[in-house]
């Protein structure tokens, strides 16, 4: 934002050169970047934050400076005389979309004569980098620039039927620019139309086929408030930027149209030789409602760490143009006015009064405690998780909570009930709460697959969200995608669980989701009777041509019952005796079974059962495989006799018989 000096100090009386006016500035938190003298000015660059559209014009910059110094602001006077006709009879308007366009204000000014502006308009304009083009255009951006609200002044006799209509643009429109490039509008655009086509791109731009001329005789002024976010995507989506957009894009001041208005239709009066036709047409979605505040002085001293006294708080604010309603004790009821749309809470109050007050003025405390904190049991889990995947080559990703609505996002794995729909979305493609990561990283799959990245291994830990009786549910899982086989995730599933000292029993039940997983390769994961998560090879239907593998699990029951605690056992002083077995069993018996049947039967030197082979051949009948393992005996007190370790070994194998029909194998 440029200023000029001079026209700064026609608002308020200061006594400051413009280098120390800069440094006021700065203070305030307005940093000056530059300073240029031009001609008999000075033109200060000030950087002004997207917080702050009022200070987009020079006025705002000038209740900043009175703040800091204290003064009066001066308001440029804006009564003037009018014809006794009616603005409706040379112009009607209608607003179609209220929403885009909430406030929308047309003045008439007849018979003005178009010329060059007077020297001194011309003179600040170009301080600050403005190019003086008539007198109608360089009234347009000299008010601008003194209020911050953007006005556009059309040729009336080139508004065909004499209606303005605000509305959005229709499919194949098209509109010269006042640049001369013509542009495309797309449904979604507001703009400001006559009977026949549209004469401006709303808050952007005006239309070349309706600028003013020095043919041009009678002038409707425009002056209105358009939806910031909406200007901002018209903007981009056209490549256009200019002064207005860029404050329609941070909003303008909804008490501030009418005064705008009324200042550019006296300056054409004056320096035109206008009339101004009686009225004003002023269509206005809603009254705008003040935002009244409460500051307490205890809070703000609390937050400040100094004594600032209520008549200090006081005045500053009154020199901000706020308005204080009420003072009683300690206590100040204030009224924000309505340039002012970043204040809308008491410590933005407090800020207010700290910066007016001085940053420097606020002493600095060095004796700042600083304290640890211990992680919690679950942050420990989380980071042991963490690494350990890493530890394996995975990376980590991060997706989105919010999805979409297709039926792969709508797995049940945690819950039967429905998926949570957002009532209000953003955006209507994305508007439903995950209930499982393993959508999303399915996502991430088929995006490196489409990169070129065939093989990947990536975890994600992250919460899903579960329908509950009143409030949803926030469940944090952890979730993995691998291309490997099933039997290398379940491993790696075991090894995580070990690793986080968790000596449970685990099952793994058959399962079947086929959205997800592959019929008859899944598994739910049991631990201690309650489902740890589920882990399978992925479903063909999600149209990979390779297969890999897929797992959530349940990450707060990992972490409660994750055991860290280290327990230390003396060695057995004396040798181990190891014995190979061979048993057939049936082809369905799983490992697990055999594994739990051998645990069962409680011998107490029996130190170790490890699987090394299944064998299924010529040797052994149809419909049945051999399962080879290690059984590891020792005793703390003794040497093991031989007729122990047999009786032992007869011992497993009769339960194993027994329970699951199984044979020794005979070689």
């Amino acid at each position: 934002m440029k200023i000029s000096y001079n026209w700064l100090k026609e608002y308020a009386y200061f006594y400051l050169s413009p280098e120390e006016l800069a440094d006021k500035l700065t203070n305030a938190g307005l940093v000056v970047a530059d300073i240029k003298p031009v001609e008999d000015d000075y033109c200060l660059e000030v950087e002004v934050t997207s917080n702050r559209p009022d200070c987009l014009g020079i006025i705002g910059i000038t209740r900043e400076v009175i703040a800091a110094v204290g003064g009066e602001l001066r308001i440029p006077d804006t009564d003037f005389e009018t014809l006794s006709t009616k603005v409706t009879k040379f112009i009607d308007v209608t607003v179609e979309d209220p929403v885009l366009c909430p406030h929308y204000t047309a003045r008439v000014v007849r018979h003005v004569t178009v010329r060059p502006s007077p020297e001194w308009m011309q003179k600040k304009l170009r301080c600050i980098g403005i190019r003086p083009v008539n007198n109608i255009v360089d009234i347009t951006n000299y008010v601008m620039m003194e209020t911050g609200q953007p006005i556009h002044a059309f040729d009336l006799d080139k508004i065909s039927d004499q209606k303005i209509v605000v509305r959005r643009a229709l499919d194949g429109e098209m509109i010269v620019a006042i640049n001369g490039v013509k542009r495309a509008l797309f449904h979604d655009m507001l703009v400001i139309a006559d009977s026949k086509r549209p004469v401006a791109i709303a808050g952007v731009m005006g239309g070349k086929e309706t600028e003013v001329s020095d043919s041009t005789r009678n002038i409707l002024l425009e002056c209105a408030l358009f939806e910031p976010g909406h200007v901002r995507r018209t903007s981009k989506e056209l490549g256009v930027f200019t002064d207005s957009s860029y404050r329609f894009e941070r909003g303008t001041d909804p008490g501030g149209i009418e005064r705008a208005s009324k200042r550019a239709v006296k300056l054409m009066k004056e320096l035109a030789d206008g009339e101004i036709v009686s009225g004003v047409i002023d269509i206005k979605q809603r009254e705008y409602e003040k935002k009244r505040i409460p500051l307490r002085i205890e809070r703000l001293q609390k937050i400040l760490g100094i004594e600032i006294k209520r008549d200090i708080a006081s005045d500053i604010l009154k020199r901000l143009q706020f308005t204080i309603v009420n003072e009683i004790d300690n206590f100040i009821d204030v009224v924000v006015p309505s340039f002012r749309g970043d204040i809308y809470r008491e410590i933005d109050l407090i800020e207010e009064i700290a910066r007016i007050y001085g940053y420097n003025n606020i002493p600095a405390k060095t004796s700042i405690c600083v304290r640890g904190s211990i992680k919690s049991k679950y942050e420990v889990v989380e980071d042991c998780i963490r690494q350990f995947f890493i530890g394996l080559g995975f990376y980590e990703v991060k997706t989105f909570s919010i999805v979409d609505i297709s039926p792969l996002q709508s797995v049940k794995l945690w819950s039967e009930q429905d998926a949570l729909d957002i009532a209000n979305p953003l955006r209507q493609e994305e508007s439903r709460m995950r209930t499982s990561l393993l959508p999303s990283l399915i996502n991430a799959k088929r995006y490196n697959v489409n990169h070129g990245n065939e093989s990947i291994k990536i975890f994600e830990i992250a919460r899903v969200y579960l329908a509950g009786d009143k409030l949803p549910h926030e469940k944090t899982c952890l979730s993995l995608l691998i291309d490997a086989d099933f039997f290398t995730l379940k491993g790696i599933i075991e090894s995580l669980v070990l690793h986080l000292g968790i000596s449970l029993k685990r099952e793994w039940i058959s399962f079947s989701e086929p959205k997800l997983f592959r019929d008859e390769r899944a598994a739910k994961i049991q631990l201690d009777d309650k489902t740890l998560g589920y882990l399978g090879e992925a479903s063909r239907e999600l149209g990979f041509k390779t297969s890999f593998c897929l797992s959530e699990l349940d990450m707060d029951f990992l972490a409660e019952k994750s055991n860290f605690e280290k327990r230390y056992h003396p060695l057995s002083l004396y040798p181990p005796v190891f014995r190979d077995l061979a048993i057939i069993v049936d082809e369905e018996v799983l490992w697990t079974s055999i594994e739990k049947c051998i645990t069962a039967t409680h011998i107490s030197f029996l130190k170790g059962i490890h699987f090394f082979d299944v064998y299924r051949g010529k040797q052994i009948p149809a419909g049945k495989k051999s399962v080879a393992f290690n059984l590891c005996f020792q005793a703390e007190d003794r040497t093991l006799k031989s007729e122990e370790v047999e009786t032992a070994e007869w011992t497993i194998l009769d339960v194993l018989h027994t329970t699951l029909d199984a044979e020794l194998r005979k070689l």
